[in-house]
């Protein structure tokens, strides 16, 4: 979990947002509510950002193989257990990754990644129960290969299966005719950058689960960015209308 945050963090292609490790992130804020902390040094409270896709997945195979018939000499040393001889180890590392809409909660996209490296000669055959997975040693094993060959995988599903998914922000105030939308040059957005606002005036839920089917929206009108800052943008409507705080901030269609 921890390298593929890390490979989709570097991808450059998303804006990650913490969900596995909130804890202690809670625990700052409420020690904030409670007056523990300092007012200039406090935490803001609810400023944490929603996600519109979650990815969730599971390691399925994680094994290596010997191969060969060759006599092998064992070793045990430090933080990696092995052995040593001629022969090949096969290392084969296997994940299932889901992109999850938040929204509805529904699976949109679910793939199998498999990625399979082998070495031979020194072999780097690893005792798991002794190994630090992610440290330098464990990544020059069969194992350590295979693994980032199949984050480097997921990531390109992730990106591949999010591309025709719209891109969505939200207005997040209105000054007079400036226009701030939450996202900034992190997130892509550059100055003449235009993007249609749109407001949801319905929501369509089945009757019999609840589950929500979609959204009806009315189109406001267009805005056409002018500033950007790291975190947000200033933009200004093309035409006059009426924008307000939450109303949704889309890629105008061809």
């Amino acid at each position: 979990a921890a390298q593929l945050t890390t490979a989709l963090v570097n991808s450059g292609y998303f804006i990650v947002v913490e969900r596995a490790e909130l804890t202690p992130v809670l625990r700052e804020q409420d020690m904030a509510m409670q007056k523990i902390v300092s007012k200039e040094t406090a935490a803001l409270v609810g400023r944490i950002l929603g996600a519109q896709l979650l990815v969730a997945g599971s390691v399925t195979e994680f094994d290596q193989r010997a191969g060969g018939g060759r006599l092998r000499l064992g070793f045990a040393t430090g933080m990696l257990g092995g052995a040593l001889g001629g022969e090949s180890v096969n290392g084969v590392v296997g994940m299932d990754v889901r992109v999850i809409d938040t929204t509805t909660g529904q699976v949109v996209q679910s793939h199998r990644v498999e990625a399979n490296t082998s070495q031979s000669g020194i072999s780097a055959d690893i005792i798991l129960q002794q190994v630090t997975f992610g440290g330098d040693a464990f990544n020059k094993t069969v194992l350590g290969q295979a693994t980032r060959q199949a984050i480097e995988q997921a990531v390109m599903f992730i990106i591949q299966s999010t591309e025709q998914m719209p891109w969505t922000g939200r207005v997040v105030e209105v000054i007079g005719d400036q226009v701030y939308i939450n996202a900034g040059a992190s997130a892509g957005v550059k100055p003449g950058d235009r993007f249609m606002v749109t407001a949801v005036v319905r929501e369509l839920t089945d009757p019999d689960s609840g589950a929500l089917l979609g959204i009806v929206e009315d189109k406001r009108g267009e805005i056409k960015v002018v500033t950007v800052q790291e975190k947000f943008s200033v933009a200004k409507a093309r035409t006059p209308f009426q924008v307000t705080r939450g109303d949704l901030v889309k890629v105008p269609g061809p």
